[in-house]
């Protein structure tokens, strides 16, 4: 990463850091001393976490709470069915541990069913929209750079035309898509910005070819928000020669010749929930991370960029972090 607009030092440790303000690095280390045991945290992942992307963004978090934490901690990944998930969940209840994390929307309803079971453990579902008294949701608000994305869109397409391909319609990550597409319709309202989903997060014929189809429709520049499926749209883009976005982390070295940039959740922001958890600071309810608590953030490549697009950007960060703009809000 060349340089971020946003800040992405979200603090794990002490007391969680009010928005903008990360909390200093000599709180950052929250290990139990040796003679107490240690919490036990696992991750179920819907994915490969050699994703670079999704899957890979919760497996930092996971070893940063191993490390600053001074967590046990263990990782599984899950296949796409709601039998698999549940049985995860359960698996690591029975065996004690104390905050098992799905990650990704798709694990609230295996969650919020198996939590009833085990009262003592703390189920966590990242980009989750309920909860319950041992569920903890986080939604990262990456949809807040992927208006940015969209902006750099609208101000540079040379059609007036851009593309999303996502996963499984899950309402996390189609906020994500749809304020890209909001992005680019606030600085030039004639964008056409077509939304598609492949219905899964590890098929890359079928994202190349969703990709490919938008892009032979005129769309210049494309972002996506399908976990490892999205080689398949790298792949497209690289075919085309035209512009994309990464997700979630910096995925410029995938496609370093044509990815401007990429929003990024920032893992800190999950493992601080995970430490408010264990410290029992956390009750079961949707947690909300954006900009203001340094949880998102924008990784651009410098030189894909005019320096005056670059101003009207910054000056969109701004407006988003104070509360200004709702990326959310469909343009008309």
């Amino acid at each position: 990463m060349s340089f971020s607009w946003l800040l992405v030092g979200a603090a794990c440790g002490g007391k969680a850091p009010e928005a903008g303000n990360p909390a200093p690095a000599s709180q950052s280390s929250a290990s139990p001393p040796a003679s107490e045991k240690k919490p036990r945290v696992a991750l179920l992942s819907p994915g490969p976490i050699s994703d670079d992307g999704w899957n890979a963004f919760g497996y930092d978090a996971l070893k940063i709470v191993e490390k600053e934490l001074g967590c046990e901690v263990r990782q599984q990944q899950v296949n796409d069915s709601p039998a698999d998930r549940e049985q995860g969940f359960r698996a690591f209840a029975q065996e004690g541990f104390d905050v098992v994390i799905g990650h990704g929307g798709e694990f609230t309803d295996q969650a919020l069913s198996v939590a009833r079971d085990f009262p003592q453990t703390t189920f966590v579902v990242t980009a989750g929209d309920r909860a319950a008294p041992n569920v903890v949701s986080v939604v990262f608000d990456t949809g807040q750079a992927s208006y940015l994305a969209g902006a750099i869109a609208g101000l540079m397409s040379k059609t007036g035309r851009a593309g999303a391909v996502g996963g499984q319609e899950i309402p996390a990550s189609a906020r994500n898509l749809y304020a890209f597409r909001n992005g680019a319709r606030a600085v030039n309202p004639k964008m056409d910005v077509p939304v598609v989903f492949i219905g899964n997060w590890t098929d890359t014929a079928a994202a190349r070819q969703q990709a490919l189809a938008l892009i032979d429709k005129g769309a210049d520049f494309l972002i996506h928000d399908c976990d490892a499926a999205a080689a398949g749209v790298f792949q497209a883009v690289k075919e085309r020669n035209i512009r994309a976005f990464g997700m979630q982390k910096d995925q410029s070295h995938l496609a370093p010749d044509h990815i401007v940039g990429s929003p990024t959740s920032n893992p800190q922001g999950l493992a601080e929930v995970v430490r408010r958890i264990l410290r029992k600071e956390q009750k079961g309810e949707v947690v909300h991370l954006g900009i203001r608590d340094n949880a998102v953030g924008f990784a651009i490549k410098k030189g894909f960029i005019p320096k005056d697009i670059e101003s009207k950007l910054n000056a969109l960060t701004l407006a988003i972090q104070k509360g200004e703009i709702d990326v959310f809000k469909e343009q008309p």
